[in-house]
């Protein structure tokens, strides 16, 4: 589809966003908008397991980001309707025309970025890490007009039931997800993996010695694995594949792959 502003077209909903079933009726009677955000990051595997939603607040704003698996990261159109789906709930579930401060997306530049700079009516910036929309924390602490904390604490227990019907997934996959959203701000320590998985510390330690790993084996296994996965995707630089796996030093990724793979990264990718 040549229209590069297909996806935001499809996530641009002013309706409710009780359209999302459960996970929607318990944004629309949180107490505010933020609330809502942080119960939307909480619940958004029930809505998809793709693509994720987390939610960080920082001297006095907020980021709105999505998490991904690796191979949808630079999906143009899934990750746009997902944007607009949440700057969409965010402006219904306020009553007002809330604009953030700016928008990071993961993909390179557009040839035609005048829908964006309309639809998000802030400035946009390409080529980053995750896709996120950044706002001034007290833009989002705006009440919403049918907050009902009875009724949105029913609701909180269904959506903690369908969690755990969902929380099925291997723990592998579950650590991969969790290594690869953390990975390229550097080394994530135990227990922000531990916290991103669900666990304790120590029941994450348990779990892995059940497989016969350390959480260090465990970042080992991950790293060589998904860096056979990047290398194949030539658009990025060796540094580049170096920084996505949490490498500060492109010399430290340079010897750990020769020693997973016998080969240096640019003789690898020759090769293949």
């Amino acid at each position: 589809v040549p229209d590069v502003a297909l996806g935001l077209r499809m996530g641009d909903n002013p309706r409710s966003p009780i359209r999302y079933g459960l996970v929607g009726y318990t944004l629309a009677y949180s107490r505010t908008v933020l609330d809502a955000l942080h119960r939307l990051a909480r619940y958004s595997r029930i809505i998809s397991e793709t693509i994720q939603v987390g939610v960080e607040t920082r001297g006095g704003r907020c980021r709105i980001f999505l998490e991904s698996d690796p191979q949808f990261e630079l999906l143009l159109h899934p990750i746009d309707t997902r944007l607009a789906n949440i700057l969409s709930a965010v402006r219904n579930l306020s009553g007002k025309p809330v604009a953030p401060i700016e928008v990071e997306l993961p993909y390179p530049k557009l040839a035609d970025t005048s829908y964006h700079r309309h639809f998000f009516d802030a400035p946009l910036r390409f080529n980053r890490p995750k896709a996120t929309l950044w706002f001034h924390a007290a833009d989002l602490d705006l009440p919403i007009q049918h907050a009902d904390d009875t009724l949105v604490g029913y609701l909180d227990r269904l959506a903690e039931e369908k969690l755990k019907e969902l929380s099925g997934t291997s723990l592998s996959e579950r650590l991969g997800r969790a290594l690869w959203s953390e990975l390229s701000g550097g080394l994530p320590p135990l227990r922000r993996v531990a916290e991103l998985v669900g666990m304790s510390p120590r029941t994450l330690q348990r779990c892995l010695r059940k497989e016969g790993k350390t959480y260090r084996t465990a970042l080992e296994e991950f790293r060589r694995e998904m860096s056979t996965h990047l290398m194949h995707k030539r658009k990025l630089a060796v540094y580049e594949v170096a920084f996505l796996l949490g490498y500060a030093d492109p010399s430290s990724f340079h010897r750990a792959f020769r020693r997973w793979h016998r080969k240096s990264p640019r003789a690898y990718r020759r090769a293949s």
